[in-house]
């Protein structure tokens, strides 16, 4: 098969918080998502009508699944995304204080795309 955009690298899910202007510490609560530079091009150029893949790696866990699963949803072809048995997916929390605040916290020890 034949794709538009083949994108390489990090994914993660991202854990956006939904107290737009509050000090980290003061988060209540946040809204998931799938992110990492790659997998958000894929899945912008998947919604303009490109067939776009993602090479990339999660872990063999819940995360992963549901990384899989979203970028599936979205028309991203995940048939090249390794599944990392011993690895984690990677995650982010990312606080948001306008207008160009947003401080992250990532979860990145041994995650699965980097042993692409």
């Amino acid at each position: 098969m034949r794709h538009d955009v083949i994108t390489v690298g990090r994914v993660s899910l991202d854990l956006f918080a939904r107290d737009i202007g509050a000090e980290f510490h003061d988060i209540g609560s946040f809204e998931t998502s799938v992110g990492g530079s790659p997998v958000n091009i894929a899945i912008g150029a998947s919604r303009l009508g490109l067939r776009s893949i993602a090479f990339t790696a999660v872990g063999d866990d819940e995360v992963g699944r549901f990384v899989r699963d979203y970028l599936a949803e979205e028309g991203v072809n995940t048939g090249y995304i390794a599944v990392k048995p011993e690895r984690r997916t990677g995650m982010a929390v990312v606080g948001v204080q306008p207008p160009d605040q947003f401080p992250l916290v990532f979860y990145r020890e041994n995650p699965a795309d980097i042993h692409l």
